[in-house]
């Protein structure tokens, strides 16, 4: 815009994209006092330098306050000594219950419902008759719904 007022071409034609660059033409055409034709057919746009035509004394880039963005801060993390030992990272579902399992306050029936997956297999959990099935979510639901009255 400012190089065709500087220059004093007559005329400079812009083939906006998208809809959204349609309109910064003409809103910018708006602010430097430009004319604006559209060509209906094939969306060009054509702006024109008139005798009001002029360069802002603040041009776009300066109405808008650059963006800060701070720095991110990095903290470095210590290894324990337990921690040296292992050489395989561990996925969440195997930190949950997992080769852990002693260690978590998780019980094996809840790390179903953390996240971890069984495989397709169903090889990685032992298999239960139905009444030990129905013994464990009977003593979860008693847990679960100890304090509620019915």
């Amino acid at each position: 815009m400012e190089s065709l007022i500087n220059d004093r071409r007559s005329r400079l034609e812009l083939v906006p994209a998208t809809s959204y660059q349609r309109l910064l033409v003409h809103r910018c055409s708006a602010y430097h006092r430009l004319q604006p034709d559209t060509d209906q057919l094939t969306k060009n746009i054509t702006i024109t330098a008139t005798i009001e035509s002029r360069i802002p004394s603040r041009r776009i880039c300066e109405l808008v306050p650059a963006e800060s963005y701070p720095q991110p801060t990095f903290k470095i993390m210590r290894r324990t000594t337990n921690d040296r030992g292992r050489s395989k990272p561990q996925s969440q579902a195997e930190s949950v219950a997992g080769e852990d399992a002693e260690l978590s306050d998780v019980e094996p029936s809840e790390s179903g419902s953390l996240g971890g997956r069984s495989n397709a297999t169903g090889s990685s959990k032992k298999r239960l008759t139905i009444e030990e099935r129905e013994a464990a979510y009977n003593e979860a639901r008693s847990r679960i719904f100890m304090d509620f009255e019915e």
